[in-house]
């Protein structure tokens, strides 16, 4: 930890937490709080950053870290970056725990919670006695001068670009074979009904972030950390189709100036509607080679009335066939499970599946459900139909159709028996994992078919 230099100047501490659990992942770092470090070292805020979320190397934790600066100073604002939705249920429970605990153990703590999902969940967070603000989220009161600026500052950041360049080898401890993600744009232009990344975005809608200094930042990490794979965290990388194929170019062009073309390997999120095989080409170019792409579902009217997702289905395939034409590898998100899924579309979705590619979608279809995250518009439209299951830092529904309903029953029953002990004990690092987690996903792929098949049998029979 960097030494004091001024011991009456408030101190920060900004909280990367841990949010996936699995034995994957473990070495991506938290581009969005590296940012929010910036942006506090570059207005002259006394500011820490502890990143858990990166596993590649153990990392101290909030508890120790509080107390081994108690001992000098202390900390008196903690900021604690919550950004991605797939953490709600019981991984943000835990993190409100430590947050409470913490919160016992240093009663002049102030804790600000920052990024989507504190947004999403600020009601039960601050219920929970986690937070005492969240930026963007319900309106809350601080006499405390410092930490109105605070507020302030941080919630000006989130309509901002911050350069990354001031960030030293001390602040980015990871190794070469890290995946460090960078922003290069805010928000999505999409409306989905599920969806709460716009949750903390001003006014909404999607903004462009200027490419030619985010590629800069990406070669300063480059040459401070040995990585030489990044990972946009843009939940909509490309806005508008023209717009796509421009920041394609740009970035193509960036990292062809800086030298960095073929060492280099990106990730994006992008939505299908904004690219073209041209852009996918430009893209390969510029070292992307995985993209995911939210399909969510292959049934039309589940798109658009449940979804509220307009997706032109023949426009996607041609785009997947110009990324693999390309070796760009398409990954894609899918949700199978909600609640008024029924056993004849459930076939026909799997049938859609089985033609697009089952290896695109990376979860299990016993994962692959609808995640209910408070205040979206899907949350509202399944309480006002009786499906709505909640609990503090719990929404889950139930499926209408029965027969929809017993399959899902039974493969969760299969995933929890079969696959979850397997998992446990599955690690990026550990020789075969890889392969027992495709075996797993096959297994299960066969099983559920079968399961429809009997159960179509059955209740057509």
């Amino acid at each position: 930890m960097p030494a004091v230099t001024d011991p009456s100047r408030p101190r920060v501490l900004v909280w990367a937490p841990t949010l996936y659990e699995s034995g994957f992942k473990q070495r991506h770092v938290d581009g969005d709080a590296l940012a929010v470090q910036a942006s506090l070292r570059a207005a002259d805020y006394d500011s820490v950053l502890l990143d858990a979320y990166y596993r590649g190397r153990p990392a101290a934790t909030l508890a120790d870290t509080l107390a081994d600066a108690a001992g000098i100073t202390g900390f008196d604002v903690l900021v604690v970056h919550l950004f991605t939705s797939d953490a709600y249920g019981p991984r943000l429970r835990r993190i409100a725990d430590e947050l409470v605990a913490a919160r016992l153990r240093h009663p002049r703590l102030t804790v600000i919670g920052f990024g989507p999902l504190a947004v999403s969940a600020a009601g039960e967070l601050m219920a929970h006695g986690a937070v005492d603000h969240v930026v963007a989220g319900p309106a809350s009161v601080t006499h405390n001068p410092f930490v109105a600026k605070l507020l302030a500052h941080l919630h000006a950041h989130l309509a901002t670009y911050t350069s990354l360049r001031s960030l030293t080898a001390e602040d980015l401890p990871y190794g070469a074979n890290a995946v460090v993600s960078v922003a290069a744009s805010r928000g999505c232009r999409s409306r989905c009904t599920f969806c709460a990344y716009n949750a903390d975005l001003p006014g909404g809608g999607w903004r462009d972030l200027p490419m030619a200094p985010v590629v800069a930042d990406v070669v300063h990490l480059h040459k401070m950390t040995g990585a030489t794979a990044f990972a946009f965290s843009d939940s909509d990388f490309g806005g508008t189709r023209s717009e796509c194929a421009r920041r394609a170019v740009e970035l193509r062009d960036g990292l062809r100036a800086a030298g960095l073309t073929g060492t280099l390997t990106l990730a994006i999120s992008v939505r299908a509607e904004t690219l073209d095989p041209a852009t996918v080409g430009v893209l390969a170019d510029a070292g992307v080679r995985s993209m995911l792409i939210g399909v969510e579902s292959f049934n039309p009217d589940t798109l658009r009335r449940i979804y509220g997702k307009r997706q032109d289905l023949l426009h996607l395939r041609k785009v997947v066939a110009a990324a693999d034409d390309a070796g760009v590898t398409t990954v894609a998100s899918y949700i199978l499970w909600h609640p008024w899924q029924t056993l004849d579309r459930l076939r026909d979705e799997l049938d859609a599946l089985d033609h697009f590619g089952r290896h695109r979608i990376p979860h299990f279809m016993a994962r692959s459900r609808l995640e209910v995250i408070p205040g979206t518009i899907i949350e509202r439209q399944i309480a006002t139909a009786g499906l709505l299951v909640t609990a503090p830092f719990h929404r889950a529904f139930t499926i209408a159709d029965p027969a929809a309903a017993a399959v899902n029953h039974e493969l969760t029953n299969w995933y929890s028996t079969t696959a979850a002990p397997v998992l446990a004990g599955l690690h990026e690092a550990k020789p075969g994992s890889l392969n027992q987690l495709a075996e797993l996903k096959i297994a299960e792929w066969a099983w559920l078919t079968n399961a429809v098949t009997n159960r179509e049998a059955s209740h057509h029979g």
